[in-house]
C-alpha cells in the first residue's frame, strides 16, 4: 500500500471508501485523535456500533484478543471497526502475532493502527508500511497555525479576528491540542458573542511560561546574557522540562540558521518567513537576531546544545548548572 496525504485519507473515509488496514502516525496528537472519531463516523452504524467496535491501548492489552477481535465478523452490519493507540509501545514479537491479519487483512473488518513514534528499520513496520494504508500528521509549520486557528473557531461557530489569532498564537505555539482547549476557555468566558477579541484572549490564557519562553529563546538570540539567565529561572522556578529547555534552545537556533541562511543570499520579507517557516509578522524580529549570528557561531551554538543535551542526560542533578553554562557558552560565542 501507499501513503497518501490527509486530504485524500479525509476525502476517502468520508465517501466511506475505508480500506481494510491503516496505520495512522506522526507527532500531531490533536489531528491522530480527531481521527477516531471521523473512522466512527464513516465505518459504524450508530444502532450496532456496541456491537462493532473495539479500542485497544497496545502494551496493556493481549494481542491474542486484538487479533481475534478483527477476526471476528460484524454484527448486524457491513464493517467492524477496531482501533489500537500506541502502536509503537508493541514488542517485536506482539507485531509479529499481528502479521498475518495486516498482511492478509479481513474485509469486513477496518484495523487501525496508531502510533506516535515510528522505526522504519524494524521489520515488522516495514510490512505494515507495505500492507497498509499509510498516513502521517506531522506538526503545522509555524505558518500554518494561523490557519488552524481559524479552522477550530469555525468548528464551534466562532468568529476571531486577526490581532486574537496572532496573540494565541505566540501564547500558545503550535500546539493543536492546548489551542483548542484555550479557545474553548475563551468560548466559556464570552458566552453569547459569537467572536473571539484580542482582549478575550489576554483575558483568558495563561501568560507567564509562555511568556517565560518565548523572552528566554529571544534573549539567547539576541546574546542578552544577564536577561536569558533571568528568563532561565523562571522557566526552572515553573517547572518547565531541562531537555524541553534544549530543545526549544535547538529549535530557535535552527531557525534563526535558516534566517540567517537566507539573508546571507538575498533573501528576505515574505519569501524569507516561507523558507523559515514563521509567519511574516514575526520575520523581523528574527532578522535583527540572525544578524548578530554568523552561520559558523550558530553552528557551533548547535554542538554546545548536543553536548548541554547528552550531559543532562547522563547527570540529570546537575541540570541547573548544564543549562547556566549553555546560556553562558551561547552567549560568549
Amino acid at each position: 500500500m501507499a501513503t497518501v496525504d490527509h486530504q485524500k485519507f479525509y476525502k476517502d473515509l468520508d465517501a466511506k471508501n475505508f480500506k481494510s488496514v491503516y496505520f495512522l502516525y506522526g507527532d500531531e496528537p490533536y489531528l491522530l485523535n480527531q481521527c477516531v472519531n471521523r473512522f466512527k463516523y464513516a465505518v459504524l452504524n450508530e444502532s450496532t456500533v456496541d456491537f462493532n467496535y473495539a479500542l485497544f491501548y497496545a502494551g496493556d492489552a493481549d494481542v491474542n484478543q486484538i487479533k481475534d477481535t478483527v477476526e471476528t465478523l460484524p454484527v448486524f452490519t457491513s464493517h467492524r471497526l477496531v482501533i489500537v493507540k500506541n502502536a509503537e509501545s508493541f514488542k517485536d514479537s506482539e507485531l509479529q502475532e499481528l502479521e498475518s491479519v495486516i498482511s492478509n487483512p479481513v474485509d469486513s473488518t477496518v484495523f487501525v493502527l496508531f502510533a506516535d513514534k515510528v522505526d522504519k528499520r524494524k521489520k515488522v513496520i516495514k510490512t505494515i508500511f507495505d500492507h497498509a494504508t499509510c498516513v502521517e500528521f506531522k506538526k503545522p509549520y509555524e505558518n500554518q497555525v494561523p490557519q488552524w486557528i481559524s479552522h477550530i473557531c469555525k468548528g464551534i461557530n466562532l468568529k476571531i479576528t486577526t490581532d486574537a489569532i496572532h496573540r494565541l498564537h505566540r501564547l500558545v505555539g503550535n500546539n493543536l491540542t492546548e489551542l483548542e482547549n484555550q479557545i474553548f476557555k475563551i468560548q466559556d468566558y464570552i458566552g453569547e458573542r459569537q467572536q473571539i477579541e484580542l482582549t478575550d484572549v489576554n483575558t483568558v490564557v495563561s501568560v507567564s511560561r509562555e511568556e517565560s519562553v518565548f523572552d528566554f529563546t529571544k534573549a539567547l538570540g539576541q546574546k542578552d546574557r544577564v536577561k536569558a539567565l533571568e528568563q532561565l529561572v523562571s522557566l526552572m522556578d515553573q517547572g518547565q522540562n531541562e531537555i524541553s529547555i534544549v530543545s526549544l534552545v535547538a529549535r530557535h537556533m535552527r531557525l534563526l540558521l535558516t534566517v540567517r541562511s537566507g539573508m546571507d543570499q538575498g533573501i528576505g520579507g515574505a519569501k524569507l518567513a516561507s523558507l523559515a517557516n514563521v509567519p511574516s509578522y514575526y520575520i523581523e524580529s528574527y532578522c535583527d537576531q540572525a544578524r548578530i549570528w554568523p552561520v559558523k557561531k550558530i553552528e557551533e551554538a548547535l554542538i554546545v546544545l548536543h553536548e548541554t543535551d547528552k550531559a543532562l542526560k547522563s547527570s540529570p542533578l546537575s541540570s541547573h548548572i548544564w543549562l547556566e553554562n549553555l546560556v553562558l557558552k551561547s552567549c560568549s560565542l
